[in-house]
């Protein structure tokens, strides 16, 4: 059943007393929440009562075709399960789950929290909030891959293809006929590596920072993976706003290099330095060529910078997170092509 219709503010109210989570007669105030491309997101309230509901569409809201199985908020509840087990605290709670309908209802995220993007895109870069969100990672990472039951619970990687490796990678491959080569091969290999929980969207617009914590969300993407994906995936977004906002590079790439640190003392060496590069490449182009292009940066100028440093990473380097944010500093600072380890300019 995928054709079922999609909740707003006007009908969520009848829906919830037609599941038995609001008493009958009792009205519900709701607002539509920043759901993204993929979901509609309704905060729900009524007397101190109140929850969020998440509810799959069939197609993403992009320009592109971009069909995404609905099946993924059953992922989504999985996942949210696991963690609220494997981190106390770091995640929302499963309220309810209506598998026919595609709807999850979750606990709001705790007051007092900053949506980690809103405060970067406002130049608030704060090298804790990354190092507490490179640690959560880290600790996602390790405490899954030693979980007993969770290769087979999210061994299906259809979320995955469907969500990331076709719409992001190999839409950017067709896009770029010279890198396609290199990056048909890491999809190859990300799809072959198979060692822990990979969530699939960690990046700030689904981190609420705290003073002494982040809460994460959105997980309908997670499968079991690769974790450099992950890494890779949240350091794209640090490095694509110190492209786009050349005054505040340093101090974004000094977040991204901290990131990198805390997860890499907490995730005991399961993401790959190298993998976690190439991957990083691969996502940098995906986000100007793919499927989703980052809504930030439109400037052809800016545009370009970001393919010549995505190509780099993807052809060569030293494999080290540090050289390839060394090599985002010198393309936000100088706005020349950076040379791929081969010596041709990208």
């Amino acid at each position: 059943m995928t054709d079922v219709p999609l909740l707003t503010v006007a009908t969520v109210g009848a829906y919830l007393e037609a599941v038995g989570l609001v008493p009958s007669g009792v009205p519900v105030a709701a607002e539509e929440l920043g759901g993204g491309i993929s979901n509609v997101v309704l905060k729900v309230s009524w007397g101190e009562e109140a929850m969020v509901l998440k509810q799959s569409m069939p197609k993403l809201r992009v320009s592109a075709d971009w069909p995404f199985d609905r099946r993924r908020t059953l992922v989504e509840r999985d996942c949210l399960q696991l963690l609220g087990r494997l981190v106390p605290g770091a995640v929302p709670d499963v309220i309810f789950c209506d598998a026919d309908e595609y709807v999850l209802a979750i606990s709001c995220v705790p007051d007092g929290g900053t949506l980690w993007k809103q405060a970067l895109m406002a130049g608030d870069v704060d090298d804790v909030a990354a190092g507490r969100a490179g640690a959560l990672l880290g600790r996602i990472h390790r405490l899954s891959a030693l979980d007993a039951d969770a290769r087979d619970r999210f061994a299906d990687q259809t979320v995955m293809i469907q969500g990331r490796t076709n719409p992001y990678h190999l839409t950017a491959a067709a896009r770029h006929p010279s890198l396609a080569p290199a990056i048909e091969r890491e999809v190859a290999r990300l799809l072959s590596t198979r060692v822990a929980l990979t969530l699939g969207d960690y990046s700030p617009k689904n981190l609420f920072v705290y003073d002494d914590r982040v809460v994460a969300i959105d997980f309908e993407v997670a499968h079991w993976g690769d974790p450099a994906f992950d890494v890779a995936f949240c350091l794209t977004h640090l490095v694509l706003k110190a492209m786009r906002f050349e005054t505040r590079s340093a101090r974004y790439l000094a977040a991204a290099a901290r990131f990198w640190a805390d997860y890499a003392a907490e995730g005991g060496g399961l993401a790959q330095e190298p993998d976690v590069v190439c991957e990083l490449g691969c996502l940098l182009l995906a986000r100007i060529d793919g499927k989703s292009p980052i809504e930030y940066i439109t400037a052809d100028p800016t545009r370009n910078r970001v393919r010549a440093l995505a190509a780099s990473l993807i052809t060569g380097g030293d494999g080290s997170v540090a050289a390839a944010l060394g090599l985002a500093q010198t393309q936000s600072e100088a706005g020349a092509p950076v040379a791929s380890r081969s010596g041709a300019w990208t």
